[in-house]
């Protein structure tokens, strides 16, 4: 991170510092040296979003049910919608969207981390680190667009209802697609009639699940396909895929808070403390 001087870097910390959303992991300090700076942030308990997924084994909390993984989409949408608010001046308002950059505060709510980093980082560091810059534009023509952030959006969305992890880098034959984790070419290659039988992570299906709640699911999933797209002038626009989003119904408000949403607890702690070289 030494693409500015202290000034230029102290001005970017002071303009995240006033970022406040109830799904942003707010910045309360930073320590700025020149071969070094440390983003500071408060404590969060329950590790993040690719760990609840992926993580550990069975020693670990897996979300269960659709209206906590729908919950998730919803507070991530919103976060992000507000940074591409509050930061218009970004081509990449986040930059680095990924699970294991949302952390899960007491209620399991996603909080999101490393966000609007792009500015004070060098442009090599930026390419070989930040998830906005797999997106296809960059990979094809060398450059990142608005929607770029919205690819990473769709990405997110796939994994938290397959719950499988993401590969950011396409497969080399389309075949290969499952096998290397390639989300968007594992649905494009299921039909959609079979989305929720080889698609959709079981997990996430509670026994007599009402057929409502199952083409929700099949909706969202549309909508991470849509935010996907290769071609950037048919990518949809984060405003329409959060607007779609808004619209999905995970059942009672309540469930997503249910106790029965989630497997046993984790163990563990996870400090939400960044430190960036």
């Amino acid at each position: 991170m030494n693409r500015v001087g202290k000034e230029d870097f102290e001005e970017h910390m002071r303009r995240l510092g006033r970022l406040s959303h109830p799904n942003l992991l707010p910045l309360i300090s930073y320590y700025y040296r020149k071969e070094e700076k440390l983003l500071i942030h408060d404590y969060v308990p329950n590790k993040s979003l690719a760990h609840l997924l992926h993580g550990e084994g069975r020693r670990v909390k897996k979300l269960v049910h659709w209206p906590a993984r729908l919950k998730l989409v919803k507070g991530v949408a919103r976060a992000l919608q507000y940074l591409y608010d509050e930061l218009p001046m970004l081509t990449v308002p986040h930059g680095h969207l990924k699970s294991s950059n949302i952390l899960l505060n007491d209620r399991f709510e996603p909080l999101l981390t490393d966000y609007s980093l792009v500015p004070v980082m060098n442009q090599s560091h930026s390419a070989q680190l930040m998830v906005a810059f797999k997106s296809p534009e960059r990979r094809q023509f060398g450059r990142s667009s608005k929607k770029s952030d919205v690819w990473c959006l769709g990405i997110l969305i796939l994994e938290i209802l397959t719950g499988r992890p993401p590969s950011y880098d396409p497969p080399p034959q389309p075949e290969a697609a499952t096998a290397n984790g390639d989300l968007v070419g594992a649905v494009a290659s299921t039909p959609e009639g079979e989305w929720l039988e080889k698609v959709v992570d079981a997990d996430m299906i509670r026994k007599g699940e009402d057929e409502e709640s199952k083409g929700e699911m099949v909706k969202l999933i549309k909508i991470g396909m849509a935010c996907c797209e290769a071609a950037v002038d048919s990518r949809w626009e984060l405003k329409t895929a959060v607007e779609s989003i808004e619209e999905l119904k995970g059942g009672k408000e309540e469930d997503a808070n249910d106790e029965h949403s989630f497997y046993s607890s984790i163990d563990g702690d996870e400090f939400a403390s960044v430190a960036i070289n």
